[in-house]
């Protein structure tokens, strides 16, 4: 019955964020991978448009395999990656829910794994278009798969989640790195899984090794690239507040606390009035809910008590050697590694912070174990209760309308401007783009990438000025 809801609720959700369009997607690297599913699908070959082009911009390879496998079955590409999603979306319900049924007995840990499954952010996530969800439902099953000890099909998703995005490595050391805190030694069997799952990842990095000179796609480098000078941008319109960038980390822990408090924890999720903030940068303008303070102090006051019935390392020693717990520590050290990876490499959150989608699970969850250690005092866990379910519905409600407002803009500017250039171009002149899926996608003829998601080399002819501005 538990898990019946989970996919129930998951299908009512996706029918409800999609009832403006069930076609158009909310993001630009939807049409990017779906581009290079295409040519896959059609030509057998992964390329984004130029048949000698070197660059790789897809970052997750088996989701460009599984849209070009549905376009083969003569599935709608869009309908594939929208099913993939909301079905994605049950599954880390379901996930979330058997890993924590044996701990907090079946109704706290349904309630715990609905706030965390269907936050706002993970709805817009699961619909994107993007392997985002499915990333972290593969990284969940692999938790279960590690606390039944089931070595074998471990190993097999732990390679699939690293084809799902490269990162997914973060998980595998997680578990190596809790077997080896709780046992001092790494199990055989848990040695053969993972080997296992470099047998099965491992062509894949060294593909992109031969055929780009990098062990990751240059979709990541191009990234990384736009973000550096786009944070190097806001930081010069910072003035006296940019030397926070000097210090290794705060930025992106900053940025994730503050994204966090705006978008999924009340700052502009709940309603009116609102408080004009000004400009960011001066280049974005945001308001704040008069009732994010109320919000707020619930939200810092669950994560307190949370922290105070759970944070005690001592705890954390009993969970390595408790089988039913040991999962749990290693979904914290998997976010701790991941978010450690992207502050290195690329310390900003994505599109709407996409690229820490279970920093979000994560924090309900925290947020629901706060809450249930008020059961013995039962009226003021309902108060808390019926609180922290009006933010998540909140949350739902302002994503919902974000999900809209995306499609708006991407069909009456993206998708518009694709239809220009297809009307308008002549086929033989080349066209550039910065943000290129849609631009492709629609156009159905080469784009030259600024942005150096699928050309490497944009990089070196930005820093030697040889882009015309």
């Amino acid at each position: 019955m538990f898990l019946s809801a989970f996919a129930f609720a998951a299908a009512l959700l996706a029918l409800w964020f999609l009832s403006p369009s069930y076609v158009e997607f909310p993001m630009d690297d939807a049409y990017i991978h779906m581009v290079y599913a295409q040519n896959l699908a059609q030509q057998g070959r992964l390329a984004f448009g130029f048949a000698a082009e070197k660059g790789v911009g897809t970052s997750s390879i088996l989701w460009v395999v599984l849209l070009a496998a549905g376009s083969r079955l003569g599935l709608s590409m869009p309908l594939v990656a929208k099913i993939l999603g909301a079905g994605s979306l049950a599954v880390v319900g379901s996930c979330l829910f058997l890993l924590l049924r044996r701990i907090w007995g079946p109704i706290p840990s349904f309630v715990a794994a609905w706030l965390a499954a269907f936050s706002g952010n993970m709805i817009w996530f699961a619909l994107s278009g993007m392997e985002t969800v499915l990333f972290v439902a593969t990284g969940l099953v692999s938790l279960l798969l590690y606390r039944e000890r089931r070595w074998i099909l471990l190993g097999v998703t732990l390679g699939v989640i690293t084809l799902i995005r490269p990162e997914g490595l973060a998980l595998a050391a997680a578990i190596a790195g809790v077997e080896i805190l709780g046992h001092r030694r790494l199990p055989r069997e848990l040695l053969f899984g993972l080997v296992l799952s470099l047998v099965i990842c491992g062509p894949w990095f060294a593909y992109l090794l031969w055929r780009t000179g990098h062990v990751l796609p240059t979709s990541a480098l191009g990234k990384q690239f736009t973000s550096a000078v786009a944070a190097e941008y806001l930081m010069g319109q910072a003035g006296a507040w940019s030397w926070v960038s000097r210090i290794p980390g705060l930025v992106y822990a900053g940025g994730w606390i503050g994204y966090l408090l705006l978008f999924a924890l009340g700052g502009m999720t709940l309603p009116a009035p609102r408080i004009a903030l000004g400009s960011v940068a001066g280049v974005l303008d945001y308001s704040l809910s008069v009732w994010a303070l109320p919000a707020w102090l619930l939200v810092v006051g669950l994560l307190g008590r949370a922290w105070a019935a759970h944070g005690s390392p001592r705890k954390w020693r009993l969970w390595i050697q408790d089988p039913t717990r040991r999962p749990l520590m290693a979904l914290l050290l998997w976010v701790a590694l991941h978010n450690l990876a992207y502050l290195i490499f690329l310390p900003v959150p994505g599109t709407a912070s996409r690229y820490g989608a279970i920093n979000h699970v994560v924090v309900w969850l925290a947020l629901a174990a706060g809450l249930f250690s008020f059961l013995r005092r039962p009226r003021l866990l309902v108060v808390l209760g019926c609180g922290l379910l009006a933010l998540s519905g909140a949350g739902i409600s302002y994503w919902n309308g974000v999900y809209d407002a995306n499609l708006d803009h991407m069909v009456a500017v993206r998708i518009e401007a694709a239809r220009y250039v297809h009307d308008t171009m002549p086929p033989d002149e080349l066209c550039a783009g910065l943000d290129i899926g849609a631009l492709r996608y629609f156009t159905g003829r080469p784009i030259v990438d600024l942005g150096g998601l699928v050309d490497p080399d944009i990089r070196y002819w930005h820093e030697q000025g040889t882009i015309d501005s």
